[in-house]
């Protein structure tokens, strides 16, 4: 798939979960220069944030904390991706709880639906509203994307799903029972952290594409929650856990995606600058740019070398 520019899209979902400090993110990046880095790798355009002012009642609905809220924030999103004319462009979502990707991936199966979804999270996200021992919505959009509506009048919107085989769960080492059944009965792709750290990143990826997409044909979207690294390596965030990925592991992943050729869109999501010190705030947010720069780079410039922690060499290969 042909990307010639990029979009930048701010998604302040904060409905998944009870931490307001996400919904600063994406305006925290710009800061960072997010737009000036990506105008280096390719044209960009920076749509602003998707308007979500639907205040938060905190009440407990048949499972789902914020479910009228979760709901409509989440159609508002996919409505707004549904429209976007994405012929030629990369988007970049900038949460944001990962409760958003609900609204993202049901928005962008309008127009790539036969893509391949990889989750990156140290978390499932699919469990069930009846599994769910939080009720927060961020640990449940992947169960919507799978089943739909899941006979809830709030959610009777959604008309698309993600077909099983087509989603890869990467680095997940916090799975629910209940995701867990879900996992084996629907055959779907997993990937734990130490199954990363043995084999390697780029390894594993090149392997589920290809149970994914056999043909190599079908656009690739990466869906990132900062919690994916480390507890070590990333502070910034509500829900951190411990063995992780190893750091360069993490960077491989976005290199092997962007090798394809077919990455085509990515979210970034529960960076929280309101969770600990401005050290720990400045270095999650720093991680979050290495990041895109790199994978980013794979797509739109010459390949790159990671030589370091924190440290990122670009480097032409010569033809």
């Amino acid at each position: 798939m042909l990307t010639q520019n990029i979009k930048l899209l701010g998604i302040p979902f904060t409905y998944g979960q009870d931490k307001s400090g996400v919904r600063l993110a994406a305006d925290v990046l710009r800061k960072y220069g997010l737009v000036d880095m990506l105008s280096e790798l390719a044209p960009t355009q920076d749509l602003g944030d998707i308007g979500l002012t639907i205040p938060k009642s905190n009440s407990v609905y048949n499972g789902i904390k914020n479910e009228v809220e979760s709901a409509m924030a989440s159609q508002r999103i996919s409505k707004f991706i549904e429209r976007e004319n994405l012929d030629e462009s990369f988007l970049l979502n900038i949460g944001g709880d990962h409760g958003m990707g609900l609204g993202v991936l049901h928005g962008l199966l309008y127009q790539r639906p036969d893509m391949v979804v990889v989750w990156a999270d140290a978390h499932g996200d699919i469990n069930t509203p009846e599994s769910s021992p939080s009720g927060n919505f961020h640990g449940m959009p992947l169960s919507f994307l799978l089943e739909g509506a899941q006979n809830r009048e709030t959610f009777n919107w959604l008309s698309r799903t993600l077909p099983a085989n087509k989603l890869i769960l990467f680095g997940p080492r916090s799975l629910d029972a209940r995701e867990k059944e879900i996992i084996e009965k629907l055959s779907i792709q997993y990937y734990s952290s130490a199954e990363i750290n043995r084999r390697g990143s780029s390894a594993i990826m090149k392997e589920a594409l290809n149970k994914a997409d056999p043909e190599g044909k079908c656009p690739i979207h990466l869906s990132l929650d900062i919690d994916f690294f480390d507890s070590e390596d990333v502070i910034s965030t509500g829900t951190r856990e411990s063995q992780g990925p190893e750091f360069e592991e993490v960077f491989f992943m976005g290199r092997a995606l962007s090798e394809t050729g077919r990455l085509a869109s990515m979210d970034i999501v529960e960076l929280n600058p309101e969770i600990g010190t401005w050290i720990d705030v400045d270095a999650t947010f720093q991680t979050a740019m290495d990041f895109v720069r790199y994978t980013l780079n794979g797509c739109f410039r010459d390949n790159l070398n990671f030589n370091s922690k924190n440290q990122l060499e670009y480097v032409q290969i010569a033809n």
